[in-house]
């Protein structure tokens, strides 16, 4: 059984350029807000226990708002808006319940402009799994932590929240998951986040998802902005992880080298859309979408010492056609059927592709 299994997650972002009229989007009733623009649209995607889910693509693909979606974590100007979560057999959105709620508030509301969104409606027993079970990384490690609190106090809140723990036994978590990560116990316990380097910051927000004991730990980019042998050992300590602790991730990065010593599943994303998934062996060898193909001429191999680029540039999130293919502007296979309509997700020998000459055509994956 998956530990994670998230479906139909459809995301909204702000953005002031977007049409004035409120759009329709049952079942999560009746209207989309006036400025706000559908920008992922039915994902579906789950993590077994002890299993490494990679999600990668350029920047702006829609890596980082999908997994952070799923979790109720996004920021200002993005929501969900459709979709339900089931983490470990418990289901955190219930589609129908949620739908109720968002029914009764528009029967009694009189500012119809502001419609609720799904973070605005989750419940105590979802944001209990959160602090518990699911650790995450994000992307900017030092800025992630609060100026105003020593960084061993802030890596033990979420102890002190959910838990009846002493303050002792956090301190003792705290610090032990600080000497699993590699940092000077006492040192780091008591530091303050402009006296850590970015290497030391992530390592200590492992740490700090450590010490829930998380079944699920989610990287967002953990390896960004850090030097080389900072990053290989930052990525050793969270292979260590998932050997040691059978601990299950969802690694979201651009950096496909990563994904080959890490992942056992890849999912590919271009404009807000699944357009590849499958085993990481499938996606780097036997590639079916031309989108994976070209973000694979860009890993260095022994074969191939020539790095080859894809042609323009991806578009913004909120300007992907949605009666296209979203990839069609750029690729090199593209036909006229490609430009009729947006390809479903579908079985292409070993993986799932979307892309409506998938079974045509003849990709290269890395060589050497």
């Amino acid at each position: 059984m998956a530990l994670l299994t998230v479906t139909d997650l459809s995301i909204a972002i702000h953005d002031p350029t977007a049409p004035t009229e409120q759009i329709h989007i049952e079942p999560y009733g009746p209207w989309l807000p006036a400025g706000w623009v559908r920008v992922v649209s039915d994902i579906s995607f789950s993590v077994a226990p002890g299993e490494v889910l990679a999600i990668v693509g350029e920047s702006g693909a829609g890596k980082s708002i999908t997994a952070l979606g799923a979790l109720g974590l996004l920021g200002p100007g993005a929501k969900v808006v459709d979709g339900t979560v089931n983490y470990d057999g418990t289901q955190l959105r219930p589609t129908a319940r949620l739908a109720k709620k968002r029914a009764r508030w528009w029967r009694r509301s009189r500012d119809r402009k502001r419609l609720p969104f799904m973070e605005e409606l989750l419940d105590d027993g979802y944001r209990e799994v959160l602090g518990t079970r699911i650790g995450v990384l994000f992307q900017d490690a030092i800025a992630s932590w609060e100026p105003t609190a020593v960084i061993g106090e802030q890596a033990g809140e979420v102890l002190a929240e959910h838990t009846e723990m002493s303050r002792d036994e956090i301190v003792d978590r705290v610090l032990a998951a600080l000497g699993e990560v590699q940092l000077p116990k006492v040192n780091k316990y008591l530091s303050w986040r402009h006296e850590l380097s970015r290497g030391q910051a992530q390592r200590a927000m492992i740490a700090a998802a450590l010490v829930k004991g998380p079944d699920l730990l989610v990287a967002d980019e953990p390896l960004s902005g850090l030097d080389g042998p900072v990053a290989a050992a930052v990525l050793d300590i969270l292979r260590d992880l998932k050997t040691r602790r059978g601990m299950a991730m969802i690694l979201i990065t651009h950096d496909l080298a990563t994904v080959a010593a890490t992942a056992d599943r890849v999912m590919v994303m271009y404009g807000g859309q699944i357009v590849e998934h499958g085993p990481v062996d499938e996606i780097f060898y036997r590639p079916k979408h031309p989108y994976t193909e070209g973000l694979l001429g860009s890993v260095p191999s022994v074969a191939q010492k020539r790095l080859v680029s894809i042609a323009g540039t991806p578009p913004r999130i909120q300007d992907v056609p949605s009666d296209s293919c979203a990839f069609a502007p750029r690729c090199a296979y593209a036909k006229e059927v490609c430009w009729g309509g947006r390809p479903a997700l579908g079985r292409v020998g070993g993986a799932m592709a979307a892309c409506f000459r998938a079974s045509e055509i003849e990709l290269s994956g890395v060589r050497g």
